[in-house]
């Protein structure tokens, strides 16, 4: 028959290490990724803003095809 499966608990010495690794990977990518030019904001924003835009003008697009009966 089928045997229940044994509880397994966490490793916190396995834990430790890979958000250790994870910090690593972190602080190495932070000085290629520059985010405090305003350059950067402003397309981001830009960007963001953008998008936004389309899905609410398609959003109003589809209530109004709604609203008129189409």
């Amino acid at each position: 028959m089928i045997q229940p499966l044994p509880l397994l608990t966490p490793n916190a010495q396995r834990g430790q290490r890979t958000i250790a690794r994870c910090h690593e990977r972190l602080a190495r990518l932070r000085p290629v990724v520059r985010r405090d030019s305003t350059t950067y904001l402003a397309v981001e924003r830009a960007l963001i803003g953008g998008l936004c835009l389309i899905y609410i003008s398609g959003v109003a697009l589809i209530a109004i095809q709604m609203l008129s009966g189409g």
